[in-house]
């Protein structure tokens, strides 16, 4: 009986690994596709009116009541991802000597 619980328990993580993969793919997928419409004002743009442009089309799309595609996961995912202080540190390679 401790083998089943064992394999229940491995496939209810595998399970929520995955959906939290798909929620990444949804997102991923999202990003590209308003970069490739957005991309000529997103090049004029600040990187924090870049971030507020791309919550409103979130929002517009993932929230649960009256948007396109509904999905809670991927809104909060890009809520989260796109908030306020996020910054990316270029981090040099090392120099081949």
């Amino acid at each position: 009986m401790s083998g089943s619980n064992e394999l229940t328990s491995a496939l209810s993580a595998l399970d929520t690994q995955l959906t939290k993969l798909d929620t990444m793919t949804e997102v991923n997928s999202f990003l590209v596709s308003a970069l490739r419409e957005h991309e000529q004002d997103l090049l004029r743009m600040t990187p924090q009116e870049t971030r507020d442009m791309l919550r409103r089309k979130a929002r517009e799309v993932y929230r649960t009541e009256g948007g396109t595609k509904p999905n809670a996961q991927a809104l909060a995912l890009l809520e989260e991802t796109l908030g306020n202080g996020h910054t990316a540190q270029i981090i040099p390679f090392r120099k081949c000597r």
